[in-house]
């Protein structure tokens, strides 16, 4: 697991740099008020994507070292299994007819740009393990 803690680490500093600049944007457009009415918190937001990408990306980088021919099965399970969670955390938020944009739209990218470090992950594991096995 001793691959995985660059990985996490650059994960720690993306959902911070992101955490601030999507604060930052936020108190520019002065669209800060609207978080006392959302049902999460921004930070919330953030903690929760951060936890669930931690947890796909310690499981890609363990079975990418046992069995890197199914890393990308795997890895569609981990990214599966994540969406089923977001799903379940946003379920009682999206049965209330309070529900605004603001909070769909705000969720949504920070969704994104925490799937699309999955995604970057994985291909730096798979291409890892196809050049180890050509050398």
């Amino acid at each position: 697991m001793g691959k995985a803690f660059p990985y996490l680490s650059q994960l720690l500093i993306l959902a911070l740099i992101a955490l601030g600049l999507h604060f930052l944007m936020n108190s520019i457009t002065k669209d800060l008020p609207f978080w006392n009415t959302a049902h999460m918190h921004l930070w919330q937001i953030y903690a929760l994507q951060f936890l669930l990408s931690a947890l796909v990306v310690l499981g890609v980088v363990g079975v990418g070292k046992a069995m890197p021919n199914n890393l990308g099965f795997v890895f569609l399970g981990f990214l599966t299994l994540k969406i089923l969670a977001n799903y379940l955390v946003l379920q009682p938020i999206l049965k209330t007819e309070a529900f605004s944009n603001f909070f769909k739209y705000n969720y949504l990218i920070v969704f994104f740009l925490f799937m699309f470090f999955d995604v970057y992950v994985t291909f730096r594991i798979l291409n890892q393990s196809f050049s180890s096995k050509n050398n």
